[in-house]
């Protein structure tokens, strides 16, 4: 997820940029401005996902901003000390209205709901793909299987091949390694949560709650997490 800065003080610019780093590592910060005239030049060129906004910049406001580009998917933080504000800013459709100053509570769950937004985005472009975008081939010892990537339920590192498990419990034992197949899966529907084994979030049935517990999915097959993928795991169920 991409995001530029746009404040008046390079302190709350880098202090923003810290938050990114250590909690929010999924967002990209690929430009910062201390000006209006300056981040809208760059909301222009790098036409990011996120937009993290101040209310008083210099002489002029984070509205002269918003009102100045036009990019509806732009998804917009304001992060101010003026509550005064919030009625208006909502006007302009911002995702979040962070007081200053900044709390990581509010800051994390603020990039989880925008990361949700941009998830069920991708997934919903994904489905609209033309049909022949939806199959995976699948070269086993015998022949090629041709697999509706939906319908796949689980992939499981067995050496240099691969077991795939279909949704309805078919097993195919493919000839490529799971490196192969990760890239090739929509990260809206597919998460690897362990060295061995990619899933398919739709076909989840429970998770265990403990530090080091399982996630079940259909057909009561468990498979292990890692521990640090289970945050990113339990960030997507929520």
């Amino acid at each position: 997820m991409r995001a530029v800065i746009i404040d008046d003080d390079q302190l709350n610019i880098e202090l923003v940029e810290n938050f990114c780093k250590k909690y929010t590592p999924f967002v990209e910060v690929v430009g910062t401005a201390e000006s209006v005239e300056e981040g809208i030049q760059e909301l222009i060129d790098k036409k990011p996902d996120v937009l993290f906004l101040d209310m008083q910049i210099n002489n002029l406001t984070g509205f002269d901003v918003l009102e100045a580009i036009h990019q509806p998917e732009l998804m917009v933080i304001m992060i101010t000390a003026y509550e005064k504000f919030a009625v208006k800013a909502f006007s302009y459709d911002v995702m979040h209205y962070l007081l200053k100053p900044l709390r990581i509570a509010d800051f994390t769950n603020a990039l989880e709901k925008c990361k949700q937004v941009i998830e069920k985005k991708n997934l919903t472009i994904w489905e609209q793909r033309p049909h022949e975008l939806k199959f995976l081939s699948v070269p086993n010892q015998h022949l090629i299987d041709v697999i509706q990537i939906d319908t796949i339920l689980h992939l499981e590192a067995q050496g240099t091949y691969t077991m795939i498990t279909t949704m309805d419990n078919e097993q195919i034992l493919a000839t490529r390694g799971l490196n192969y197949y990760e890239p090739k899966l929509p990260a809206a529907l597919f998460q690897r949560v362990h060295n061995s084994h990619i899933i398919n979030l739709k076909g989840i049935v429970k998770v265990e709650r403990s530090r080091n517990g399982n996630i079940f999915l259909k057909h009561n097959i468990e498979v292990p997490v890692a521990e640090r993928k289970r945050k990113e795991l339990m960030d997507r169920l929520s």
